[in-house]
């Protein structure tokens, strides 16, 4: 291999040598030869920068050769040199000026485009220092701007000068944007171009200058606005009629972007300009549709940030947040009307696209743009005025028309954002929640993973503030729209249904731990947690009394249910030590109960504590009395099965907390209110739940003195209760019949071998506790004392017990069994203790008369 140093002065003599001729070309051929050798040589590249200056010098002379070859050959090696770094460092900053504007004077007076697209080519492939640069700007603009022209009308020239356009901006951003006016021009104009490739090079351009150019400065848009005035917009219009509209709507992205705010000032033009979209939205081909939704971020851009900046710089944000139940923003009158304007224009065609059935790429396209404009807003997402124009009418269009597997889709991806929001406010520590307004991001998804409804958010942050209860509002407000929806889809399919219901569970659950969160939070006061409870309960009574209008067709049995699964989520999220608190007293101010009749027919213990309208009660007890009026006033308009207790979860937080006798008392009167077979259900898991709470306690001492003696007497007497209130309305009911037989209806009525074994179980266990009692016996003989009340007024069914025939859907059979099977057991322990019972031989006898038979 030769001596790189010895080649060079030997190529260097050729191509000083004013009679060269054709030997000059063959010096370049060798010389970049030699420059691709460089690449793994480096004596190679030592020597190119130890002759780099008048190397350089040379090739700039020969770049205006009048041979196009010689021309071209020069300009080629000059690209090399000016390139890499280590020979660009040995070239003294005057010389590297002298290329710099021997290059922008061939690029403009080049007759021969090959020569121009060469010029443009070293432009954008120089590596020189910004300073240089800078300083020889305005040559290089003109020369830019002159290629951008294309006099040659080749689509090479255009592509060498879009690529020396992001070289400089890459280098000179600021200089770049200052002068946009001057460049862009011939650049956007290219978006119009009939030619596919011209079109997608500039919009590669466009994208990578994004950065650059937006927001736009005003001397562009002023630019920008005549042009539309005097040629784009007729372009625009003529290319949808021959047919363009992908292209067409595509470029109207770049322009509304590039006009930014200045589109609002210029009223009539945007008028004009909205109706090119207006005519791609709507269009039958789903590629126009998609494009459309692609542009419609070009509006995002113009109308949003700019604004959004402005708000945040005449707005200080909260260093803490406020304890007040209130928002950052409640005070904060900063946003404009017209940023709302702006906001509903852009969120216009996007709800007609979610309320639309549409195809589902073109939904998919809609929700990646209206994710965007979610990152675009900035904190102010989290804005009230703002949530209510962007999130709700998206989250309701979610639960409304369109097929089944859109709707579906739609609303996982609704909910999937709104988990994400409320996970970002789990993960944040309390201390740091304006430190880390940044950092709590939501992406949106991918717009190729939309399709499947599975995506990570990983391409625009979204800026979810910290928790706050007021946002509480907020996120209720999306449930009850969800249920809404639920209960006017009446003739939709079962699936439909299950789609709404679960949707609404799912988020309710998550509102909840962003609850319990606060609930646990040290900072959280009295106040707080009385609001929120509040907020909770009066959703849940709200979705309770309508699902109680409902009550008897289809759409009220899936009301109830859904209501019953509303209040076993907050038994099942919310700490007990909050929900069975007394501290934590509740109006009890639900219509039904205010609607109460007293039982005058019902003899209900003299000493029982009464339930009334507005009694102030534990969230618990508010629950169960909740729970209970759906069920009594479903059961009074259906026959359906009722969604069973199951769990003595319920009862677990009552007797768990400081005054579990007071919370009983009031379960009881609740109880005592309705003398139906369907109470039972309740009376079932109240008792179960009593016994496994004793049973479990680790110190049984302190739960039985939290206990009191007379509503340990009323939970045990309630079945008697019960099913002497049932007989006694057989009785009137058969009373006037002639024919002396007793005709028994079957009203829904509970298994009573569960209930004697619940009510066995339970009095076994109470009969050993150490309770406290006002006389000795007192127990026992005030229980066999009720009992013998209620079987004396049914002695006249227990003597017709023969015409009652053997049916075990019979409730009078299961009044019988439930008596003696329990008098029996009550007088074998009695027996047992050899404690002597008075006041119960002559009902128990009838009984155990029939019974034997």
């Amino acid at each position: 291999m030769s001596d790189p140093s010895a080649e060079l002065e030997e190529l260097a003599r050729i191509l000083a040598s004013p009679d060269a001729g054709a030997g000059k070309s063959l010096a370049y051929s060798a010389l970049l030869r030699l420059q691709e050798r460089s690449v793994s040589d480096p004596d190679a590249i030592r020597a190119l920068a130890g002759r780099s200056r008048s190397l350089v010098s040379l090739l700039v002379g020969d770049v205006r050769d009048e041979d196009e070859e010689i021309a071209v050959q020069a300009m080629k090696c000059l690209g090399f040199m000016i390139h890499h770094p280590a020979i660009l460092a040995s070239i003294p900053v005057g010389v590297g000026g002298g290329v710099l504007e021997s290059l922008a004077n061939v690029i403009i007076t080049a007759k021969m485009k090959s020569v121009c697209n060469l010029g443009m080519w070293c432009i954008s492939m120089q590596q020189f220092d910004g300073s240089l640069l800078n300083a020889h700007f305005q040559s290089l603009l003109k020369a830019i701007v002159h290629a951008l022209d294309n006099p040659f009308g080749s689509l090479s020239t255009t592509f060498e000068a879009i690529q020396a356009v992001m070289k400089i901006a890459s280098q000179l951003g600021e200089m770049m944007r200052a002068s946009s006016h001057i460049w862009i021009p011939p650049l956007y104009r290219r978006l119009l171009s009939t030619d596919k490739r011209e079109r997608d090079m500039t919009e590669r351009c466009l994208l990578k200058i994004k950065s650059i150019m937006l927001p736009p400065p005003p001397t562009l848009s002023k630019v920008l606005a005549l042009d539309m005035k005097e040629r784009l917009l007729v372009s625009m219009k003529d290319m949808l009629e021959q047919g363009f509209k992908v292209q067409t709507v595509r470029a109207w992205g770049w322009f509304i972007r590039l006009l930014g705010d200045r589109a609002l000032r210029k009223r009539c033009l945007l008028n004009d300009m909205l109706k090119i979209p207006e005519l791609t939205f709507s269009d039958q081909d789903v590629r126009v549709q998609i494009a459309s939704q692609f542009a419609w971020e070009g509006i995002i851009d113009a109308l949003i940030q700019p604004t959004v900046q402005a708000q945040r710089s005449n707005t200080t944000k909260e260093k803490q947040m406020q304890r007040t139940n209130k928002s950052r923003f409640d005070t904060d009158d900063s946003l404009s009307s017209g940023f709302l304007k702006s906001i509903k224009l852009i969120m216009t065609p996007l709800i007609g696209i979610f309320s639309s059935k549409s195809d589902l790429s073109v939904h998919s396209s809609c929700f990646n743009t209206w994710c965007y404009l979610l990152h675009k807003l900035d904190i102010y997402v989290n804005h009230p005025l703002v949530r209510n124009l962007v999130l709700d009418p998206v989250f309701e269009a979610a639960f409304h028309s369109g097929p089944l597997i859109i709707r579906t889709w739609f609303c996982n991806l609704c909910l999937d954002l709104l988990d994400d929001s409320i996970s970002a406010k789990l993960g944040i520590d309390e201390k740091d929640s304006d430190d880390q307004v940044g950092q709590n991001m939501s992406k949106t998804p991918n717009q190729g993973n939309l399709i499947s409804g599975r995506f990570s958010w990983n391409q625009y942050p979204i800026k979810w503030l910290p928790w706050d209860p007021c946002q509480l509002d907020f996120y209720i407000q999306v449930i009850q729209t969800i249920c809404e929806v639920s209960v006017a889809s009446v003739a939709k399919s079962n699936e439909d249904q299950s789609l709404t219901c679960d949707a609404a569970l799912r988020m309710f659950r998550s509102v909840l731990k962003l609850v319990q969160m606060e609930f646990m939070s040290p900072s959280t006061n009295y106040d707080d947690i009385m609001w929120i409870l509040k907020q909770i309960l009066m959703f849940v009574k709200k979705i309770c009394e309508d699902a109680n209008l409902g009550c008897g067709d289809r759409k009220g049995t899936r009301s109830y249910h859904t209501s019953f699964l509303f209040i076993q989520a907050i038994f099942e999220q919310l700490q007990p030590s909050i929900l069975g608190s007394p501290l934590y007293k509740i109006p009890l101010d639900l219509k039904y109960v205010e609607n109460w009749e007293s039982v005058d027919d019902f003899r209900r213990p003299l000493d029982m504590r009464d339930i009334t309208y507005m009694d102030m009660v534990s969230p618990v007890v508010y629950l169960i009395v909740l729970y209970h009026v759906v069920i009594q006033s479903h059961l009074d308009k259906s026959k359906a099965e009722a969604t069973p207790w199951g769990s003595c979860k319920y009862m677990e937080i009552v007797l768990s907390s400081d005054h579990p006798s007071e919370n009983l008392a009031l379960i009881n009167a609740l109880l005592y209110k309705h003398a139906n077979f369907s109470c039972l259900e309740l009376w079932s898991a109240v008792a179960g739940g009593l016994k496994d709470h004793m049973n479990a306690a680790i110190d049984p001492s302190m739960v039985q003195k939290a206990l009191n003696f007379s509503t340990i007497i009323h939970l045990l007497s309630y079945p008697f209760y019960v099913y002497s209130h049932q007989m006694e309305k057989i009785v009137d009911t058969n009373a006037a019949d002639s024919s002396g037989e007793y005709h028994v209806s079957a009203p829904r009525k509970p298994e009573v071998g569960h209930l004697i074994e619940e009510w066995i179980s339970l009095y076994g266990f109470v009969s050993t506790m150490d309770i406290q009692l006002p006389a000795p016996n007192t127990f026992h003989g005030l229980l066999c004392s009720i009992l013998n009340d209620c079987l004396q007024g049914n002695t006249s069914l227990l003597e017709h017990g023969n015409d009652l025939g053997s049916s075990s859907d019979n409730p009078v059979i299961d009044f019988i069994s439930f008596y003696g099977n329990l008098l029996t057991y009550i007088v074998e322990q009695n027996l047992k203790s050899e404690v002597r019972i008075d006041g119960i031989t002559a009902g128990s006898d009838s009984v155990l008369h029939f019974a034997a038979k």
